[in-house]
């Protein structure tokens, strides 16, 4: 590890600085460049593997400025290497490019590189049951992840569902569009149309639906596809769809029918012996009680504690910002979620290739 010197009257970094875990001070891994210390603007660019290149001008508060400068490196090499990460990542932020694919909602490959940077610094849909407090411990593991950009810590269990979900997913919307005659489009990642405010919000639908179909004829045309491949709890090949919708799914689809605007989704649980699809309108009194839960999570929790992980080496410092294991209105939410979820219609019933409908 190794520090370079700073000239304090010019603000300019001399030489270069890195730290274990991002290389030697190259253009390949990572390099500081000139900084104006009047107006405290990277003049050039910064780069770190893993994280592409810097393409838009960057202002430095004064406060990170000088937290650059050689006297303030008392700390342990392990803070150092997080402190640079949240440079990066937080002081820096997302560049303009990767701002405008996320709001915009270019195409993006789910599971890609990119498509796991832009859900790493928001909270996605995905994981708004977990941020609730609906499962207990699980609201902990999140904040750490979010706080401290790590991996997520799911037990075997966990993964090996997740990997059938993935495998199956195709096959799954493939038998969707065969029974309803609807197209579904991909989109890979998609941020809070109110981006200035709310960008900190993301979602990965599994599909975007258009077209009326031929006996699924009801509601408004565009809609949204959510796929579900339950595990059985280790025995997949002898599961059977749901008779009715699992309510910890409520906060996940109405978040999406929040973030891309649209008035439904068809929720659609497939196994390999059989499948049921559910109609779930959306809600928007459910949406403003999750959301301020939701709100009080990102910003009281998560964005202060990582102001702290940039200004103090001590964790306690951070971590006395961790949530608590549920919130005060958790069974409040649980409660609408239920009802939520009974209010959902059954489309349809396929058993065996014996498909049913339902009106």
């Amino acid at each position: 590890m190794s520090f370079c010197s700073i000239n304090s009257r010019s603000g300019v970094i001399m030489s270069c600085l890195t730290a274990s875990g991002y290389g030697s001070c190259t253009n390949q891994n990572m390099s500081f460049c000139p900084i104006n210390s009047r107006s405290a603007v990277i003049m050039s660019c910064l780069t770190a593997s893993g994280y592409g290149s810097c393409t838009n001008q960057v202002t430095l508060s004064d406060l990170t400025l000088r937290k650059l400068h050689p006297s303030h490196y008392t700390m342990s090499k392990l803070y150092v290497t997080r402190l640079l990460k949240r440079l990066v990542t937080s002081a820096l932020g997302p560049t303009t490019e990767s701002t405008k694919v996320a709001s915009q909602g270019a195409e993006v490959h789910q599971r890609s590189t990119e498509w796991f940077e832009l859900r790493r610094d928001r909270l996605t849909s995905s994981s708004f049951s977990t941020a609730l407090g609906f499962w207990k411990g699980r609201r902990a593991e999140l904040w750490v992840e979010k706080v401290f950009s790590s991996d997520p810590n799911h037990p075997n269990s966990a993964v090996a569902a997740m990997s059938w979900g993935v495998v199956n997913e195709a096959s799954a919307i493939e038998r969707y569009t065969s029974i309803t005659g609807r197209e579904v489009t991909q989109l890979g990642f998609k941020t809070h149309p109110n981006e200035a405010q709310l960008g900190w919000l993301g979602a990965s639908p599994d599909g975007l639906i258009s077209g009326l179909g031929g006996e699924l004829v009801c509601g408004p045309s565009e809609g949204i596809l959510e796929v579900k491949c339950p595990f059985n709890k280790g025995r997949p090949e002898l599961g059977l769809p749901w008779p009715s919708v699992p309510y910890y799914y409520m906060p996940q689809l109405q978040g999406l029918m929040e973030i891309l605007e649209r008035d439904w989704v068809d929720l659609y649980c497939w196994t390999p012996n059989g499948s049921t699809l559910f109609r779930v309108e959306r809600d928007r009194e459910y949406w403003d009680l999750i959301y301020g839960i939701l709100k009080e999570f990102w910003l009281e929790h998560v964005v202060p504690a990582r102001e702290a992980l940039l200004a103090s080496e001590d964790e306690t410092a951070v971590r006395r910002y961790m949530p608590l294991a549920k919130h005060a209105r958790t069974n409040n939410v649980i409660g609408q979620s239920r009802v939520l979820a009974a209010e959902a219609r059954l489309l349809c019933k396929d058993i065996g290739g014996q498909v049913e409908f339902f009106r």
